[in-house]
């Protein structure tokens, strides 16, 4: 018999672990709306067989976790509320039938213990004369064993305890109303959820009858309900199976409800628990779809085009059509569906008709929407533009069932599309041979950029523009007449004078530019077309044209000075000469020294004035401005060591050759040179470099000096303009080196900072 029991124990150590994972996988396969919940019983009741007296409350407890850890493995769904129901009234049935067994083991256990308090007593009574010792310690161990006893009710009871609190936090949490009536109907239990959705709180609830939440006319049927539910020996019936019902709040209002029901029989008192669901929001969902179908039929109705569902063959047999198609093709509704007169195939165009289903296939292939543009032909002969957009609807394995779709008629619009595009072709072409480069600002945002606008701003794309502030492109003293001007566009003026202003490339060069806006009124909105042309040159030949009328002027003016004045001077220098030899008095000898001084200042300027008006044209040959630049310096040794001028050379070695005139390139060294002797009076040091750039030749004469003011650089190659002192320069020799070195294609630039000294470059061409 041991050995029965002992294998009896192995089975089931071993049959409830195994029972309760295959229930917990079970649970997980099945829909959250089933209630495996109830099979964990099987394993709690085999419990009963375990030696330990807590064994059933232990795998309560697991049971509980797996039993809300499956529903929240499981897929979200509709019937989730109802599945948290059917745990809470399952995890509840656990509990209490734990609790029974526990009770159960305790009265075996006090049972057993009264049978040995017992046989102790019989035992004293035999024994009384010779074992008074061994009585009383049988004495003690009962008493022990009645005090363990006591310690186990007591636990068991904080146990029942902690179950009540969890089973109240979960009804108390739960969304839908619960509410447990007892035999009379008579409420011990309304949930918070309960409160909110009746308006009561749970102290107004508890003992009233459950009728008074019910409609007046539907408490006598509710009655009757319940007496056949109670006789019909079910213990639960599930959400929605006794159909929509009416609720009524404390305020009057009657709502939609459904409910779920289940007896239960505690101490054996029968309890019934409603577990209740608000569906007004369903309802009005129902309502807004009907609603919304309606919508869709009388929009299908007045579509410009048509809806179907067709089969996925070459005919695109149709199963249904809107009649709408009627419009399109010419042919209705019934003569594709009823009479089958035509098929939708026979309407595509044959040339369109291949394509059209290589699209469609290659897209419910992949299982993905598919958009095509076709034509076809209608009842009448007529060729129309249509565009398709449809879908393949599939059964749960993936096979398609049949096609979905609209089709709408494009046929103006294809057509108004071919002449955007020819305007569109022929704004392009204007575009791009424009001379102009053409902005287009919205938003205080560049949005487009032509050809012309990309290479004048220095940049490589269009992309280097876009999106950029209009202000970044124009120099910054032109931003508020650039404002006004803007300001006056977007208040309705349609085209403003042309300007002239400067820009601003993207490498920071400043470039004038010829500037005309216009406004105009596109389908995103007002805009501003910003058309520039590059005038660099042309006011750099104007200015050149000015200063060449200038010269001439002046040569003209020069050769007349000359003839006027160059004899007199020439008579008044013989005189002078002539009483110098003659006179003996010291006083008359310094004035007319003075007198021959003068003229002889006079003719000097005079021939330099002749030199400039009457200058040849260049005798350009090879010229080694090396050379030149060492034959210049040694003119000018002996000045230089005076005045305490260090020199310093940096020269390319070798320097590629230039084609120049020799005397003329002379000509501007000493000029120069001269320029940086009398802008250092107190010493110094000039820079001479030389050296070679692509197709050019690059020299530069670099002083230490005082410097040349910001507003009057621009002056110093005028004729007449000098900085010196009266008496120490005519203002002619700047003029006489920018003349030569334009007359040699080259230029000449001037940089210069008060107080740091000027540096005078001068590009030439290289000889070839």
């Amino acid at each position: 018999m041991k050995d029965v029991d002992r294998l009896a124990m192995r089975v089931v150590h071993w049959a409830i672990p195994l029972l309760t994972i295959g229930i917990f996988v079970f649970d997980i396969l099945t829909p959250v709306g089933i209630a495996v919940s109830i099979l964990y019983v099987i394993p709690l009741l085999l419990t009963v067989f375990k030696s330990e007296a807590h064994e059933s409350l232990y795998f309560c407890g697991l049971a509980t976790s797996l039993l809300w850890l499956g529903l929240f493995l499981k897929p979200p769904g509709s019937s989730l509320p109802y599945g948290v129901l059917n745990r809470t009234l399952g995890t509840s049935v656990l509990w209490i039938l734990a609790l029974g067994l526990i009770h159960l083991r305790r009265l075996q256990h006090e049972a057993v213990q009264a049978e040995r308090a017992l046989m102790s007593e019989r035992v004293e009574r035999a024994h009384a004369e010779g074992l008074m010792m061994e009585a009383q310690q049988a004495r003690y161990d009962a008493d022990r064993e009645a005090v363990r006893a006591v310690v186990g009710r007591q636990e068991a009871e904080e146990q029942l305890l902690v179950s009540r609190l969890r089973l109240e936090s979960i009804i108390e949490s739960a969304m839908d109303a619960i509410i447990t009536v007892d035999a009379d109907q008579t409420v011990v239990l309304f949930n918070q959820s309960a409160e909110q959705m009746f308006g009561c709180s749970t102290q107004e609830a508890i003992g009233q009858p459950l009728d008074r939440f019910l409609p007046a006319r539907y408490r006598e049927g509710h009655r009757h309900h319940m007496r056949e539910f109670g006789q019909s020996g079910a213990t639960s019936r599930k959400m929605g199976k006794l159909g929509t019902v009416m609720g009524l709040r404390s305020n009057g209002e009657e709502f939609p409800i459904e409910a779920a029901i289940s007896h239960i029989a505690v101490e054996h008192q029968k309890y019934s628990t409603v577990i209740l669901r608000d569906i007004t929001d369903r309802k009005r969902t129902e309502e807004a779809h009907q609603e919304s179908q309606r919508q869709l039929s009388t929009l299908m109705s007045n579509l410009p085009g048509f809806v179907y569902r067709c089969k996925n063959d070459r005919d695109w047999t149709f199963e249904y059509v809107s009649g709408g198609v009627s419009d399109l093709t010419g042919y209705t509704d019934q003569e594709y569906l009823a009479q089958r007169i035509i098929t939708y195939g026979d309407n595509t165009h044959p040339g369109d008709r291949e394509r059209v289903w290589q699209e469609i296939q290659a897209a419910v292939a992949q299982h993905r929407p598919y958009e095509t543009t076709y034509r076809i032909l209608t009842k009448l002969g007529e060729v129309k533009s249509v565009w398709e957009r449809g879908e393949g609807v599939y059964t749960t394995d993936g096979t398609l069932n049949y096609l979905e779709g609209f089709v709408t008629d494009i046929t103006e619009r294809k057509r108004a599309e071919h002449l955007l595009r020819q305007s569109e072709e022929r704004y392009r072409r204007l575009i791009a041979i424009s001379p102009y480069a053409i902005l287009v600002n919205r938003g205080d945002r560049i949005l487009f950029a032509n050809d012309q606008a990309i290479k004048l701003f220095g940049a490589v794309k269009a992309e280097e523009i876009l999106g950029k502030p209009v202000m970044d492109l124009f120099h910054p003293e032109y931003h508020s007449a650039i404002r006004e001007r803007i300001h006056e566009l977007v208040e309705g003026r349609v085209q403003v004078p042309v300007l002239e202003e400067r820009i601003i490339t993207l490498s920071g060069k400043s470039v004038d530019a010829e500037v005309s806006v216009a406004r105009f009124v596109d389908e995103e909105g007002p805009a501003i077309l910003v058309m520039l042309r590059d005038i660099s040159e042309r006011k750099r030949l104007q200015e050149q044209l000015r200063r060449t009328e200038r010269i001439a002027e002046l040569g003209t003016l020069a050769s007349g000075m000359a003839h006027e004045i160059g004899t007199p001077m020439n008579v008044i220098l013989g005189r002078a000469e002539y009483l110098m030899d003659r006179v003996t008095e010291e006083p008359i000898k310094k004035g007319l020294q003075t007198i021959i001084t003068q003229v002889e200042r006079i003719t000097r300027v005079m021939n330099q004035l002749l030199t400039f008006a009457r200058r040849k044209a260049p005798e350009r040959v090879q010229l080694d401005l090396k050379q030149v630049i060492e034959d210049s310096l040694e003119m000018f040794h002996e000045r230089l060591a005076r005045n305490q001028i260090q020199v310093e050379l940096l020269l390319a070695d070798p320097c590629p050759m230039v084609l120049a005139d020799a005397d003329q390139m002379i000509q501007v060294m000493i000029n120069l040179v001269m320029n940086a002797v009398h802008a250092m009076p107190d010493g110094g040091t000039l820079h001479v470099g030389l050296a070679a750039e692509p197709q050019m030749v690059k020299l530069t004469i670099a002083d230490t000096g005082h410097g040349i003011p910001r507003e009057v650089i621009k002056k110093i190659f005028e004729p007449f303009f000098t900085t010196k002192e009266f008496g120490q320069g005519t203002g002619l020799g700047l003029t006489v080196v920018k003349g030569i070195i334009d007359e040699h294609q080259g230029s000449i630039a001037v940089e210069s900072q008060e107080g740091k000294g000027t540096t005078f470059t001068i590009v030439l061409p290289k000889s070839e």
